[in-house]
């Protein structure tokens, strides 16, 4: 049997010295590489050629290739990659040999979990309970300056007394000194440990926003203009530009610049109780758009942050997978209902290359009309690995279908905690395609509806009907909201009309 697998790969692997040729069986589909659905769509569907060295250090990237009839191929090098609809030429750099197809199984979890096996040992990931176990509340508003330690307190009430689960609050930058030094801002923050300590009482955790910019005025500006610490134009001007902070400057990353912040940070921990990090860059991502060597190093250094964080959740992607750090699937901030939709499909994409512990971005903005948006996406980001709640969500009239999902993440919190220990152990994903879950039934192409483990079915509203389609799988499942057990396989349509959702059990 061996012997016939061996010889069956050597003849499928064929093409020169440095390449391997993977023709693609009947049926056979193949994700990888990267969440970049503008250039290669997951499974692949359209002709591309790639070279995963370009890939931009802000998507979600990893060099293998998984099929779900159980072959994959992974590389630490950067690949050449040609796809025609008909086969594969994964190319290695000039002087290497190309990887080899492997063979695991006949489906696409079990090629995903070998290859995740054989190539990222996942034995090093830290488990922090609090962060799948209880949603993260963003505390926000129109002027983040303004933010201070009365609000905070009072943010906290308005979470208990609308109902919401314990949790975590992610205090927004202005908690900040404006001089751009990472403490506290003694003016808005007169008692933090205090704070910190009442709010510990309350079962509420404390984590910061952090980000490598500062206000450009004022004597911190000046001392890090001085000292050649700031992101420069050509002309050797440090570049200003318009944050939710205001006119802001950039700190130009080095090893000894973030060695400093990591200092203040872990004083933070240290001193106050704070739980962790929100590392958020992403205002700064444009700055360095035409100039990808440098936003490599900048996001390099950046997520060097995390290293000694128990807790550490980023605005952008992290290439460690199966990493020990949570990831947004969000590109932009201001939300629409398209941007909602591509959120959803990242997150389920991601989760084919490794990348489980995903969320959506803090201090995410909708339009003044955007009332159901805001709860769509608070919705989908309590389902998410990492609930990372939105603040405009609290400002709706009826906060009632939130309050009711997040009641479901707390008593579901032990089975999100469960399945993070898993992937840390086995690298099962939390988020799971449906054509991980049930191989060979049709859903290759389902891009609109995931697993959260083995048990619950989820298909996020991600647009204005008042009607949304779900196929079922086959087996016996039964809806959320209404209690009523479906057989599958079957498509159903489910009414989600006043923030109700589309949320199924499966049924032993």
């Amino acid at each position: 049997m061996v012997t016939l697998l061996l010889s069956a790969l050597t003849l499928a692997a064929k093409g020169g010295v440095g390449s391997v040729e993977i023709k693609i069986q009947n049926g056979e589909k193949w994700w990888g590489l990267v969440v970049e659905p503008e250039r290669i769509a997951l499974p692949f569907d359209t002709p591309f050629v790639v070279n995963t060295s370009e890939f931009s250090p802000t998507l979600f990237r990893a060099n293998m290739l998984l099929s779900n009839r159980g072959r994959y191929l992974c590389s630490k090098e950067s690949l050449t990659v040609s796809f025609d609809g008909k086969k594969i030429v994964v190319t290695a750099p000039e002087g290497s040999a190309a990887p080899a197809l492997q063979k695991s199984g006949r489906t696409l979890r079990e090629a995903y979990l070998m290859c995740c096996h054989k190539n990222f040992p996942p034995s090093d990931v830290a488990v922090p309970e609090l962060l799948f176990g209880s949603p993260v509340y963003v505390l926000g508003n129109k002027s983040e300056l303004l933010v201070d330690q009365q609000g905070v307190e009072a943010f906290a009430e308005m979470l208990t007394q609308r109902g919401a689960p314990a949790g975590t609050i992610l205090l927004p930058l202005g908690w900040s000194s404006p001089t751009g030094a990472l403490t506290f801002d003694p003016e808005a923050f007169p008692s933090p440990k205090q704070m910190i300590a009442s709010l510990h009482e309350k079962g509420m955790k404390v984590m910061l926003s952090v980000t490598p910019y500062l206000m450009a005025s004022g004597r911190g500006y000046r001392l890090f203009h001085s000292e050649q610490r700031l992101l420069t134009d050509e002309a050797g001007e440090p570049i200003v530009f318009r944050s939710r902070l205001g006119y802001t400057a950039c700190l130009n990353l080095t090893p000894e610049v973030v060695e400093q912040m990591a200092a203040s940070i872990a004083a933070l921990g240290k001193e106050y109780g704070v739980y962790g990090f929100y590392f958020d860059c992403l205002d700064a991502l444009p700055l360095l758009d035409d100039n990808l060597p440098k936003l490599t190093e900048f996001l390099d250094l950046w997520h060097s942050l995390g290293n000694s964080v128990e807790v550490a959740i980023y605005s952008t992607p992290v290439s460690r997978v199966l990493g020990n750090v949570a990831s947004s699937v969000s590109t932009t901030r201001h939300y629409t209902w398209e941007t909602l939709a591509q959120s959803l499909e990242r997150s389920i994409d991601a989760s084919l290359l490794g990348f489980e512990r995903t969320s959506l971005a803090a201090d995410l903005e909708f339009a003044q009309d955007g009332g159901e948006l805001a709860l769509r996406a608070a919705q989908l980001a309590a389902l998410l690995p990492v609930a990372v709640i939105p603040y405009s969500v609290w400002s709706l009239e009826d906060t009632t279908p939130l309050c009711k999902m997040l009641s479901w993440r707390a008593k579901n919190s032990d089975y999100y905690v469960e399945l993070a220990r898993l992937g840390a152990s086995s690298a099962e994903p939390i988020v799971r395609h449906l054509e991980y879950q049930f191989p060979r039934t049709g859903f290759t192409n389902c891009r609109d509806q995931f697993m959260i483990g083995n048990k619950w079915l989820v298909a996020p509203v991600v647009s204005e009907s008042a009607l949304r389609m779900v196929r079922l799988p086959k087996g016996r499942w039964r809806e959320y909201e209404s209690g009523r057990v479906f057989k599958g396989p079957r498509v159903i349509d489910v009414d989600v009309t006043s923030g109700k959702v589309a949320l199924f059990e499966r049924v032993e």
